[in-house]
C-alpha cells in the first residue's frame, strides 16, 4: 500500500503543472517574507549642524539608537524631533559646560557656542564699561571655558557744604571804645563735596572725594573804636566800693559791658546802727535790694536818670521794709541824713556787671 502512495507522489511531483504551483507558493512567500522585514526597520535621521548621521535600525527607540552611534559629542541638546512613516529625523545642538565665578560663587552652565557676551547673558548678567570680564567678551568659545566676572558700579553722592567766612578786624580812634563798625558783611561761600564710592560684586572696597568750589567765602570787615569818650554827665558820685577791675563808661555815663539793664524806683537810707544783712558794715556803695529779685553779691553800676546822681559801683548787701510796697525797688545807701534827704525817691538805672 505504502508503496502505492509513494509511486502516486513522485508521478505527482514530476508532472510539470504541480512543478509550477510549488514555484509560485515558494516566490509568494519569499515576497511577503521580505515585505514584512522591511516594515520592521526603522530609519533614524541625525543632524548635528554640520553632519547627517543615517542609522537603519530593527529598534525604533530614538534615545538608544543615538548612544549607539559615534557622535562627536557625547553632551548635547535635542533641539527637534520629527517622525514621518517609519522615519525619524532629530535635530541635534551640541553642548559643552562653561563656569563663571563672580566673586566667591561659581555657575555652571550648558553652553551650546558662542562668544563669552553670550555665555553670560544666560545667567542674566550684561556686564558694562566698568565691570572686569576674562576672557574678552567677544572671544568664541566653543568647549569647556573658565569666565571670571567681576561686577565693578561706581555710586556718586553730591552735596553743598558752608564754608564760614572769618572776620578781619581794624581799629580807629575815631569811633568810641567798645563801638563796632561793619565795613564789609562777611559771606559764607559754598564747597561742592562730591563722593564717590566704589562697590565691587556687592562690596564697598574705597571712597574718593572730589571738592568743587561754587562760591568763596567772603570776609567780614570790622572797625573796632579805641576812643576814650569823655564823661558829660556831671553828676554827684556817691560810692566808695572800688571794682577789682575798672569800669569802663561811654560819653553818658554808661558802662561798655554789662549784662542787664533794669529802670527801678530808688530811695535812700543811713546808719541805723546794724549791720547789712549780708553781715559787712553799711557804706556808700553797699544797698539795700529784694534778694528774690536781685541777689545777695550782684555787683552793678547806678545812676538815675535825671543825671544828677552817679551811685556808682554798688553791691547787693541789704535789704529792708520797702519790699513789701515796692519789691522791685532798690534803697541806696548814704553817709548822713541831709544827703538821704537831698536824694529823696528818684527812678534810678542800674546795669547789672557780668
Amino acid at each position: 500500500m505504502k508503496e502505492k502512495i509513494k509511486s502516486k507522489l513522485s508521478a505527482l511531483i514530476k508532472s510539470r503543472q504541480v512543478r509550477l504551483s510549488i514555484a509560485a507558493f515558494l516566490t509568494a512567500l519569499s515576497v511577503a517574507s521580505a515585505t514584512l522585514l522591511n516594515y520592521s526597520i526603522h530609519t533614524v535621521k541625525i543632524f548635528d549642524g554640520h553632519e547627517t548621521y543615517t542609522v537603519r535600525s530593527h529598534n525604533n527607540n530614538v534615545a538608544m539608537v543615538m548612544d549607539s552611534i559615534a557622535l562627536k559629542s557625547n553632551s548635547y541638546d535635542i533641539l527637534e524631533t520629527k517622525t514621518t512613516d517609519s522615519v525619524t529625523t532629530v535635530k541635534i545642538s551640541y553642548s559643552f559646560p562653561v563656569h563663571i565665578t563672580q566673586g566667591d560663587n561659581t555657575t555652571t552652565i550648558d553652553f551650546e557656542g558662542g562668544t563669552v557676551k553670550d555665555a553670560l547673558a544666560q545667567v542674566g548678567i550684561t556686564p558694562d564699561e566698568f565691570d572686569f570680564v576674562e576672557p574678552a567678551l567677544d572671544t568664541q568659545i566653543s568647549s569647556e571655558t573658565y569666565i571670571d566676572y567681576t561686577d565693578i558700579n561706581y555710586i556718586k553722592t553730591t552735596k553743598n557744604e558752608k564754608v564760614p567766612h572769618d572776620t578781619q578786624k581794624t581799629y580807629s580812634d575815631k569811633l568810641r571804645r567798645g563801638a563796632k563798625k561793619i565795613t564789609v558783611k562777611g559771606k559764607d561761600g559754598v564747597n561742592q563735596v562730591i563722593s564717590t564710592q566704589k562697590v565691587v560684586n556687592g562690596k564697598a572696597v574705597e571712597t574718593t572725594t572730589q571738592t568743587i568750589v561754587i562760591s568763596k567765602p567772603v570776609s567780614q570787615k570790622v572797625t573796632l573804636g579805641t576812643k576814650v569818650a569823655k564823661q558829660t554827665s556831671k553828676g554827684k558820685h556817691v560810692s566808695t566800693l572800688t571794682p577789682k577791675i575798672k569800669i569802663e563808661l561811654d560819653e553818658n555815663g554808661v558802662p561798655l559791658k554789662y549784662k542787664s539793664k533794669m529802670k527801678v524806683r530808688a530811695t535812700a537810707y543811713t546808719h541805723t546802727g546794724n549791720r547789712c544783712a549780708t553781715g559787712v558794715k553799711p557804706k556808700p556803695g553797699y544797698i539795700a535790694v529784694n534778694p528774690k529779685v536781685i541777689p545777695y553779691g550782684t555787683k552793678m553800676f547806678i545812676k538815675t536818670t535825671d543825671g544828677k546822681y552817679i551811685y556808682g559801683y554798688a553791691v547787693a548787701a541789704d535789704t529792708g521794709g520797702f519790699v513789701k510796697r515796692h519789691p522791685t525797688g532798690v534803697d541806696l545807701f548814704f553817709n548822713t541824713k541831709s544827703e538821704c534827704r537831698n536824694f529823696g525817691v528818684r527812678t534810678a538805672e542800674i546795669y547789672i556787671l557780668e
